[in-house]
């Protein structure tokens, strides 16, 4: 078992107690969700233990001990913490952006300023940009589909097959959820721009000539 970074003032016990659990299960998203409930009373040094672990379990289930501790008592602080290990280059998977970005990022900003999701697009971290990209689930979900094609159109020339996939994903939600029309008009201006499985995955909803036209 990778041990976890040591640090002042906090029981190694606990947090090596969440890893514990974890080994003793299948090690999918499905077990950190219980492993994560199950511990949704570790407090903030464990948790930054586990967020900064080496252990890819450990950091998992810190994510969605974030997102719990979100849900629960929305403060700005549980954002930063995710933020910095992602632009600290932690995140070497997606699915910890996936889990995270919506609820942890993208909801927190939803009726106010958008600033910092446009700051994210600018970070030299493929992971951040994706969170970016992620985080405007959340306003897509809302009937928005400004936020979300506003964030696409800086990085719809992203070669970056980790951007890519997310563009894919939240621009078919967008036109799912949002605006379906505003989706079109997208990619009839810059689809060209996606990579063809991002352009796939964009337009999987829409009737087959409009899908055919559109990826063409």
């Amino acid at each position: 078992m990778t041990r976890l970074r040591s640090g002042g003032g906090r029981n190694p016990a606990d947090a090596e107690a969440v890893l514990a659990a974890f080994a003793r299960t299948p090690g999918d998203v499905p077990a950190a969700r219980r492993v994560a409930r199950q511990f949704a009373d570790l407090d903030e040094g464990e948790r930054s233990a586990l967020l900064w672990s080496e252990d890819r379990g450990a950091r998992l289930v810190a994510v969605l001990l974030l997102v719990q501790a979100m849900r629960e008592h929305p403060d700005r602080e549980l954002t930063d913490e995710y933020l910095s290990a992602a632009k600290a280059e932690r995140f070497d998977d997606t699915v910890l952006v996936d889990l995270g970005a919506e609820e942890l990022v993208g909801a927190p900003l939803v009726g106010g300023s958008t600033g910092p999701l446009f700051a994210l697009v600018k970070s030299d971290v493929a992971m951040v940009r994706r969170i970016a990209v992620v985080a405007t689930l959340a306003f897509a979900k809302q009937g928005d589909a400004e936020v979300p094609l506003a964030i696409a159109g800086r990085l719809v020339r992203e070669r970056n097959d980790t951007v890519q996939s997310a563009l894919g994903r939240v621009l078919r939600e967008t036109g799912k959820r949002a605006s379906e029309a505003a989706l079109v008009a997208f990619l009839e201006q810059q689809g060209r721009f996606l990579s063809p499985t991002a352009r796939a995955t964009a337009t999987e909803h829409l009737p087959l000539a409009e899908r055919d036209r559109l990826r063409g």
